[in-house]
């Protein structure tokens, strides 16, 4: 079996990183600096096909899987956060939406997120509920046609740019997978609420915040899937997500290594470049080594997914793998550049603080650790 990259997709690679290199590196600094994303750039990305390419076609997509790894990886490589944003909007919330959502909530909220008109997010994590994610203590209560909902979120990427919302609630008293209600919220309804966007050591760009709900009535026809049934749907939705996710500390490790290649070659130390010292030639064929293995694996868990496989085990392997990897390759990358790597003026500074949250978000490596364990005592 192949799992490299199919060839037809070798002109959708160009051109999103000519695009990117020409709209999103040259703002990348004073974007990180400022904390501010980039809607116009975000807009313009989706006017050329670049947000929610796996989505079905008839709202815009192109339903494409091997569309949306390109993009994620490339993304990624220029700016992590901007692609945790794109992310956040496209496919935590419109791939939920395309998968569980009735034809006319399908037909209402999957075309301005394809357009790039309106941007969404996934409200799961709560100040008490981040790895136990089903402790959550949001409630829903029924009122006729309508649901009550009270609580809070935290750490919820795109909450303070938001225009719709994705919220997980769960009825009182209830536990494990009982009681899950999923709810398709907007911005503007009366007891919904968001904070001011958090203060963050990287991927400053991606505007991340809280989520307040105070009695807030939403119609039945918000609801996503059945009543009681939302945390299996999350369960259920999960595989898209874990095999694109490591894409996120490929792109970044290959950003990390293209950097200190290319510097390695033009610093000159004792009348050579410093490549030609075994300790940074080690680094660069040690990063170079697992990026291609964490690569390879990825188009697999791709194709897996195509093929209607379930990748919880092989997901989490990678994501564990890969986002060490990448922290590592920015700690060699940032050790290669010496003081200068230490300076905003290079982008290396920008990738080792990115890079942290890769162990850390969408299950931290103790919890992708459990998760294979888990599988494997299945098969055993």
């Amino acid at each position: 079996m192949d799992f490299s990259l199919p060839p037809e997709y070798d002109e959708l690679k160009r051109s999103v990183k000519k695009f990117l290199e020409n709209k999103l590196d040259p703002i990348s600094r004073e974007m990180d600096e400022k904390q501010q994303f980039p809607f116009d750039v975000f807009k313009e990305a989706a006017a050329l096909g670049f947000v929610g390419p796996h989505l079905p076609q008839q709202y815009g997509g192109s339903g494409d899987l091997w569309a949306k790894a390109i993009i994620y990886e490339q993304i990624t490589y220029h700016n992590l956060g901007f692609n945790i944003s794109v992310n956040a909007s496209d496919l935590l919330f419109a791939n939920n939406i395309a998968k569980y959502g009735t034809p006319e909530q399908k037909e209402k909220y999957l075309p301005p997120i394809i357009r790039g008109e309106k941007i969404g997010c996934f409200a799961l994590t709560e100040p008490e509920a981040g790895s136990d994610a089903l402790s959550l203590k949001t409630t829903w209560k029924k009122d006729g046609d309508y649901y009550i909902l009270n609580g809070s979120k935290t750490f919820i990427s795109n909450a303070p740019i938001a225009d719709f919302f994705l919220l997980y609630t769960r009825a009182a008293g209830t536990t494990k997978l009982e009681g899950g209600c999923a709810f398709i919220l907007e911005r503007g309804m009366e007891g919904l609420e968001t904070g001011k966007p958090f203060d963050k050591l990287g991927c400053r760009c991606s505007p991340t915040g809280e989520i307040f709900l105070q009695d807030a009535r939403v119609h039945k026809s918000h609801l996503l899937g059945k009543e009681s049934e939302g945390f299996k749907l999350l369960l259920d939705s999960l595989d898209v997500e874990r095999a694109l996710t490591p894409f996120s500390s490929i792109g970044v490790t290959q950003a990390c290594l293209d950097a200190a290649t290319k510097y390695s070659k033009e610093r000159q130390q004792f009348g050579r470049p410093i490549a030609q010292f075994q300790m940074v030639a080690e680094k660069l064929a040690e990063m170079a080594t697992e990026l291609e293995l964490s690569r390879t694996y990825a188009y697999k868990l791709i194709w897996l997914v195509q093929q209607k496989k379930r990748v919880t085990k092989e997901a989490a392997m990678l994501k564990l793998f890969a986002s060490k990897m990448v922290n590592k390759a920015a700690y060699e990358a940032l050790q290669v550049f010496g003081g200068y790597g230490y300076m905003k003026e290079y982008p290396i500074e920008r990738y080792f603080r990115d890079a942290r949250l890769l162990e850390i978000g969408a299950g931290t490596s103790e919890i992708q650790k459990l998760v294979i364990s888990r599988e494997l005592l299945k098969d055993h």
